[in-house]
């Protein structure tokens, strides 16, 4: 198996950073800098501080959030809170996840309990961030076009658990979108990798229906295969007051929404993971809103 396939299912099953070109830009769902205002409209409201973030261990922080999603327009936000909600009662319960919000750069959580909580009341494969995003854009996401059939082999795990179980049907129904959006693609220019993900989406006529949720996208280019697939993914939605980005953050790791200013907080939060990373001078990961690229994550971990 390819060295870099190994390193990131490794990331994937035990789950950006400054963006080049795009400090002090504010997240844009229309691909242009825009501002979000800081102040509160509402007099007398005590604003958050923010960023702020939870891993929604209990019922307040999952009901917070789901809220938020249906408010925004998102799909299937009830079979998401069954989700969400029974990784906390499992999986949560027994890594000891709060029902609160914490400063992001200094949560953790003990991913190995967290494993042996699912694997103990579950026979079925937990869902991962891609599965999560697509189940909550059901409706939302279209495509002029996809590939007929997936041969690929970066997103086994996913399609296995779409496949065995029952749960994920809603994303089977669409299983040739799913890995269209999501699975790897040669590189046509080696020295623009990060044009791959892009022209892909323009090519497949990729669209979310929505002027609140965007689909931000890690694609980590694999030297070895010559290719670029979606590493992580979550949606990114534009409230009053802030940005809320929802993830999924890997396989039996835990559901995080996080609430942020603007796209250098959310992605120097991200940046604190080191699966995203690939060996020293191997180019990537790249960041996209959208299908629109966005600019190359630094590993702040070096």
């Amino acid at each position: 198996m390819k060295r870099k396939l190994i390193t990131i299912i490794i990331g994937m099953v035990f789950c950006i950073g400054w963006i080049g070109g795009c400090a002090s830009k504010e997240i844009n769902h229309d691909n242009v800098a825009t501002s979000v205002t800081e102040e509160s409209k509402q007099e007398g409201v005590k604003k958050e501080k923010l960023p702020t973030a939870t891993y929604m261990g209990g019922n307040n922080t999952i009901t917070e959030i789901c809220k938020e999603l249906s408010s925004a327009g998102a799909s299937h936000v009830d079979t998401f809170q069954e989700w969400v909600t029974d990784f906390a009662d499992s999986a949560g319960k027994n890594a000891k996840l709060k029902d609160s919000w914490s400063d992001p750069e200094k949560m953790h959580t003990d991913t190995g309990k967290c494993m042996d909580g699912w694997e103990k009341n579950h026979d079925y494969s937990d869902t991962d961030c891609r599965m999560t995003a697509f189940l909550l854009l059901d409706g939302l996401l279209h495509a002029e076009s996809t590939e007929a059939d997936y041969n690929g082999t970066y997103l086994m795990f996913d399609t296995e658990a779409i496949d065995n179980a029952d749960r994920y049907k809603i994303i089977k129904q669409k299983i040739n979108m799913f890995t269209t959006l999501y699975g790897e693609k040669h590189v046509i220019d080696e020295k623009h990798p990060e044009t791959t993900f892009s022209d892909n989406w323009k090519h497949y006529g990729f669209q979310i229906d929505s002027d609140r949720i965007s689909l931000l996208s890690i694609a980590i280019y694999d030297p070895d295969s010559d290719v670029i697939f979606v590493g992580h993914t979550g949606l990114l939605i534009k409230c009053s007051e802030y940005y809320l980005f929802v993830e999924k953050i890997a396989f039996e790791q835990p559901y995080q929404a996080t609430k942020v200013h603007n796209m250098d907080e959310l992605l120097n939060i991200l940046s604190l993971r080191p699966e995203y990373f690939g060996e020293e001078g191997e180019a990537g990961p790249f960041v996209y809103n959208n299908g629109e690229y966005v600019g190359t994550l630094t590993n702040k971990n070096n």
